[in-house]
């Protein structure tokens, strides 16, 4: 069985969803002929060809902090499936006045919906009491005039309101969130991106925003469509395997599924996905 909650040190991350979304496996690993994905996929493979997939975020608790580490797709676009982050944090007992930090890995459109909501005509911080942490590379990239007469809509309602509000952190290379929790510079999927590396009594993980869509990211390096930098996704994809592989630290996949939280291992020298369940 899955679980949704871990604890590493004396950091607790529970995994909550704002739903599941169909995705070809054509778009998640570009380039790869049908027969060795489905090859490497086997009976995850729908009936209808395609991969269930979570939109995840993970609510981490450590030094006294809540921390909610991306925002979903929200529920502006009623076509889209998703927008059940808030009712899952409320099922936990969570209201979004606790959340402290609000830390988006990066700015597509599926991670950062419940960034703001609309109140009184204009867009306004879902979490009021919340700084929200965002790489300056990957504000800039997703803020430049160029790009947001191409990506205008989600940019619009849940990035840009945050631009002269006191609650944004724009922060360059690793920054401590806490001790324990560190953003990481993990670039390819977006100029910006960024996981979340968690140290605490020894132990380890790393929350890995979207540096792999799926555990065969960090097993064969293949990349998604919508990695903006191919070249550099592939070299990332290969140094964090090798870190997660050497401190033996733990793996939370947001978009992983069924199994949200995991380790990679080498067995027999090749790289292995094993999940964690209950």
């Amino acid at each position: 069985m899955s679980i949704e909650r871990v604890v590493v040190g004396s950091v607790e991350i529970r995994s909550v969803t704002d739903g599941i979304m169909p995705a070809h496996p054509s778009f998640l690993f570009s380039g790869v002929p049908p027969e060795m994905y489905q090859a490497a996929l086997g009976d995850e493979i729908t009936a209808e060809g395609n991969l269930p997939i979570k939109r995840g975020s993970f609510l981490v608790r450590g030094s006294g902090r809540t921390i909610l580490v991306d925002t979903g797709i929200g529920d502006k676009n009623p076509q889209l499936p998703g927008g059940d982050l808030l009712s899952n944090l409320e099922r936990l007992g969570v209201r979004p006045d606790e959340i402290d930090v609000v830390v988006n890995t990066h700015l597509h459109f599926d991670h950062v919906g419940w960034n703001c909501v609309r109140r009184n005509g204009a867009f306004v911080p879902t979490f009021p009491n919340a700084e929200y942490w965002i790489a300056r590379k990957e504000w800039d990239f997703w803020t430049d005039p160029a790009i947001l007469s191409e990506e205008g809509p989600h940019l619009r309602s849940d990035v840009l309101p945050l631009k002269d509000c006191s609650q944004l952190r724009l922060v360059d290379g690793e920054s401590a969130v806490t001790p324990e929790l560190t953003l990481l510079p993990t670039p390819g999927h977006t100029p910006g991106h960024c996981s979340l590396s968690i140290s605490s009594a020894g132990e380890q993980a790393i929350i890995l925003g979207d540096v792999a869509h799926h555990p065969l990211h960090l097993i064969r390096f293949w990349i998604a469509a919508v990695d903006e930098l191919p070249r550099i996704s592939r070299r990332t994809k290969r140094a964090l395997a090798e870190r997660l592989i050497a401190e033996q630290a733990l793996v939370a996949g947001g978009h992983f599924t069924p199994d949200s939280f995991g380790r990679l291992v080498l067995i027999d020298g090749r790289r292995t996905w094993q999940p964690i369940k209950g």
